[in-house]
């Protein structure tokens, strides 16, 4: 999406070496080199020949040119002082003009509050100064808040009004701009002929205009819309193209249009192809310091290892993106990234099911045994007072508990009688082998730990590390309850399955190896459940569909 950042006509006529300067910063601007710029600018906001107004536009164009080399915190400063100076000078318009480059600032930080906050303030100022195109400019910069949030009907209010103003004034160049926004906001909702419609108005204009790094930008946001209408072909030859105009190599949206080959390879079922080109673009994000486009790429490339059933490798790039994602959102990215991470936390739910199964598959004796200590063991956290989002990785862990048992053979896990020594050390490997599995991966809450201590004892006595009370994670002392009531309520290969009498006898007189308390609760609980020592269906569900706060 574009944000408006505009000029202002200085009011005052200024002498010519003050001009000169102007005309060098903006020249460095135009050709990269904003280091330069800023060092003009300086110069400008200390020359005591150059008038106020001036003075003041220095603050704020060097406050953008901070703003484009990265150094947030410096631009924010910089911008602050250009406000205060414009009010001082009693200029609503500076004032507006300072204020809409500081919600940008905020914005590229992802304070979409403070963004949106600056934004409001900015257009009360350009309408006392009568400015309709700031007031233009300034809806177009709400619109893309409104839209980084999901608000997406919003920001097609925002934006047509903005694409109003512009149209009224004449100003086409920035009347092409907002319909590509309007275009993106369209494309979210999914109604692609008003998003196609939208963007070859823009394109139009743009051409007209002879704006064609304008033109290129668009034509890399209509390949998304060719991939999401499946017209691969056209997706295809524009990605190409794209990657064949000179001076590419270094362009901005390259990271983009790799992002979208890999898509399209991907659907198409070319998975090296698409691993490739996702790696490009991942690559151009880490270089770029492009946030947004690494979680975005990281999803992808989950979403072509799922295709693959490449779990780990799926495993680790969700669990990034959804890193990311987070990040994001701590940032105030909210509803766009809350969107996300929903699928992407039922993507997770999934892979976790679906290897849980596969270690089952291996076991006839314990179908469903992951679903079930899951469904026990969130019981139980629900009760100790997990919140939604420490419920639902804590469910993760617990359908993952038992990853370990891979190594294990087959004959090992379904022998009917007692396990030797050599046996029972194979088995007894499966924690410690589970985390190796998911070692690099960075994961949130307790999941390592349910998956190496579930099979600790109260006493000290457990394995893999003999840790003892309440020095053995509380995620594991949970799942231990849950994972020995469902393998005495089901059938084993050593025996059939006891009741619920029988099996909380049995957990009662074990002294020392459970946390006392949670069996105590664990046990009043499934009492008096609807169906003792088995969860229906429906209540399965409750936690399957928990997705976090």
């Amino acid at each position: 999406m574009t944000n408006q950042r505009p000029t202002i006509e200085l009011r005052a006529v200024e002498s010519s070496a003050v001009r000169e300067s102007i005309d060098r910063a903006k020249q460095a601007e135009r050709d990269g080199r904003w280091l330069d710029a800023c060092q003009i600018y300086e110069s400008l906001v200390r020359d005591p020949d150059a008038n106020s107004d001036t003075r003041v536009a220095a603050l704020r164009w060097l406050g953008r040119a901070y703003l484009e080399q990265g150094n947030r915190a410096a631009a924010l400063d910089v911008l602050e002082a250009a406000v205060a100076s414009a009010d001082i000078l009693g200029s609503p318009h500076a004032v507006a003009q300072a204020l809409n480059v500081l919600g940008i600032a905020y914005q590229v930080g992802g304070d979409l509050d403070h963004a949106a906050t600056m934004y409001e303030a900015a257009r009360g100022k350009a309408e006392l100064a009568g400015d309709g195109a700031r007031i233009a400019m300034i809806d177009q910069n709400l619109g893309t808040v409104a839209m980084i949030r999901g608000d997406l009907r919003g920001a097609l209010e925002a934006f047509r009004l903005s694409h109003l103003g512009y149209q009224t004034l004449g100003m086409r160049n920035h009347e092409a701009q907002v319909l590509n926004n309007i275009a993106l906001a369209y494309m979210e909702l999914g109604e692609l002929a008003d998003a196609e419609t939208a963007y070859n108005h823009a394109a139009l204009a743009f051409e007209e205009e002879g704006d064609h790094a304008r033109q290129l930008d668009l034509e890399v946001n209509k390949v998304q819309l060719y991939i999401a209408g499946k017209r691969y072909d056209e997706a295809l030859t524009q990605c190409e193209k794209l990657l064949g105009v000179t001076g590419s190599d270094t362009a901005p949206w390259r990271g983009e249009v790799f992002r979208h080959l890999g898509v399209i390879a991907r659907e198409r079922g070319d998975y090296p192809a698409a691993t490739d080109h996702l790696l490009k673009a991942e690559q151009h994000a880490i270089e770029s310091g492009d946030l947004l486009l690494r979680a975005d790429v990281s999803e992808q490339l989950a979403e072509l290892y799922w295709g693959q059933k490449r779990h780990r490798d799926m495993l680790q790039n969700l669990n990034e993106a959804h890193l990311l994602y987070s990040q994001l959102k701590a940032q105030h990215r909210v509803a766009q990234v809350e969107k996300r991470n929903g699928a992407l936390e039922a993507r997770f739910l999934e892979m976790a099911q679906q290897w849980g199964d596969s270690i089952e598959g291996k076991d006839r004796y314990t179908q469903g045994h992951c679903e079930r200590v899951a469904f026990f063991a969130c019981v139980l956290a629900d009760s100790a007072g997990f919140n939604a989002r420490s419920l639902f990785w804590f469910r993760i862990g617990a359908l993952l508990h038992d990853i370990g048992k891979i190594i294990v053979p087959t004959e090992v896990l379904n022998k009917p009688g007692k396990l030797t020594d050599e046996e029972w050390m194979i088995m007894k490997r499966h924690p410690e082998a589970g985390l190796e599995l998911v070692a690099d991966i960075d994961f949130p809450g307790d999941i390592r730990a349910i998956i190496r201590n579930h099979h600790e004892r109260w006493d000290g006595k457990g394995y893999p590390d003999g840790l003892e009370g309440e020095a053995i994670p509380f995620a594991a002392r949970i799942l231990c309850v849950a994972d020995v009531y469902d393998a005495l309520t089901t059938t084993r290969s050593y025996r059939p399955g006891l009741t619920h009498a029988r099996a909380a006898e049995i957990m009662r007189s074990s002294t020392g190896q459970f946390d006392p308390d949670l069996l105590e609760t664990f046990l009043e609980w499934a009492e008096t459940a609807d169906i003792p020592g088995r969860p229906t269906p429906q209540r399965l569900a409750i936690f399957a569909s928990a997705a976090p706060d």
